[in-house]
């Protein structure tokens, strides 16, 4: 396989080597959506994993996410429902409740964790991000180097994460590690996470359990309580959803921050102007996300059949909306491979997905980049990353994540961390 992605013509239907596991495609998927994007209309049948189309046109992606009448984001592992295989490829042999359903289903369970992510609510969890970010960044800042996965963004991401869902964020490295290892290898992988996933899926169905009749402060509370269509919340609903909050928020927000600090590092002209005017951070974050997103796809199933691009899609055949590439979809964004840190229509990537299942905690992701962003280089104003120490994870199927981004800069006395209770 070279760097390009070649589009060939079989039994009638456009047919491409793709496969979103393989380290070529983490080191080289950039040209590869190139590739795609000019090779006409953006859609073709991969045989990886059982078989998927994937879709990279910013339209129909945005379609396919958009329209679960006809792309389901069912999990269907018991055969009971409408046949879907949720939203990673391969199918995950656990269903996710909340991101594997559809409305109205899914809106009423959304519901329940919603007022814990508006604006409004995220701006109450930035006392908690400063401190836990302060506090990981005094571990370091009088040794003059970090890994600035290990030692910084981890702990800040994971230890608000797991405050705002209402878990003990000190009890943060157990939750950290299994996460950190589930986004880089296939369910079907052998070293696949599987017993420390059930251990703290047991270990959720006690925190629900125990917090039945409390009031809801905090999002465990609330799907301990939550009702959805009439009737109290399952204890299977309500473990997948916590599942989904814990794991989902720990590298993702991290492989955003380390990317962004990598470009700001090779821009250092760009990083002072953008950190001289506040107001231009919010877009350049959008824009780095467009460009590096830490989750390239999420796959549906076609419910009926349909058609996008011209090319006939059947019934039960999987849909791999390649967000990574539609990202980068030039008809979108001209000279869509260019940083362009005040590019207007930057928020519109789809680095959180997309239509009823955009992610609930983007205001969330969204403020600890910008916060740690900013306060790195506040506080170490020299900051400088080792670009051959950098690690990345060896696959970029599930998150595009970093094993290691080591830092230098002039050790500095330890910083007052606020007290919580003022």
């Amino acid at each position: 396989m070279t760097d390009m992605l070649t589009v060939a013509e079989t039994g009638g239907r456009k047919v491409v080597d793709f496969d979103h596991w393989s380290p070529h495609y983490r080191d080289h998927w950039p040209e590869m959506a190139a590739a795609f994007h000019a090779q006409g209309p953006q859609v073709a049948w991969t045989e990886h994993y059982g078989g998927s189309w994937v879709v990279a046109a910013y339209d129909q992606v945005r379609e396919v996410l958009s329209n679960p009448d006809t792309f389901t984001s069912v999990n269907d592992l018991d055969g009971t429902e409408n046949g879907g295989k949720g939203q990673v490829v391969p199918q995950m042999p656990y269903r996710l409740f909340l991101g594997e359903s559809d409305p109205p289903i899914h809106t009423e369970r959304r519901r329940l964790e919603s007022p814990f992510f508006t604006l409004k609510a995220v701006d109450r969890w930035r006392p908690a991000l400063e401190r836990h970010f302060l506090e990981a960044l005094n571990e370091v800042i009088e040794s003059g180097s970090a890994d600035l996965v290990d030692d910084v963004t981890i702990p800040t991401t994971a230890r608000t994460t797991l405050f705002v869902v209402g878990y003990d964020p000190d009890a943060w490295r157990a939750p950290a590690a299994v996460a950190h290892k589930s986004g880089y290898l296939t369910p079907d992988h052998p070293d696949y996470p599987r017993g420390e996933q059930e251990k703290m899926r047991r270990e959720f169905r006690d925190m629900l359990t125990s917090r039945v009749g409390e009031p809801t402060t905090d999002i465990i509370a609330a799907l301990a309580n939550g009702i959805v269509e009439g009737r109290p919340l399952t204890l299977d609903e309500g473990e997948s959803m916590m599942n989904a909050l814990i794991f989902g928020g720990f590298d993702t927000t991290v492989s955003a921050t380390c990317s962004s600090l990598i470009w700001f590092d090779r821009h250092r002209d760009e990083r002072e102007a953008v950190f001289a005017d506040p107001r231009r951070l919010n877009n350049a974050v959008d824009e780095l996300l467009r460009l590096y997103p830490p989750v390239s796809h999420q796959a549906r199933t076609a419910i009926r059949d349909t058609e996008l691009l011209g090319q006939p899609i059947a019934a039960g055949e999987r849909v791999l909306a390649w967000l990574a590439a539609a990202n980068r979809d030039p008809t979108k964004y001209p000279d869509p491979d260019v940083v362009d840190l005040d590019r207007a229509n930057a928020p519109t990537h789809f680095s959180f997905s997309g239509g009823p299942h955009r992610c609930l905690g983007s205001p969330l992701a969204k403020l600890e980049i910008a916060h740690m962003l900013k306060r790195l280089y506040e506080l170490l104003p020299d900051l400088a990353i080792d670009h051959d120490g950098v690690e990345r994870f060896p696959t970029a199927g599930g998150v595009a994540g970093f094993v290691r981004v080591p830092a230098t800069f002039t050790p500095r006395e330890r910083v007052p961390v606020p007290d919580p209770s003022e």
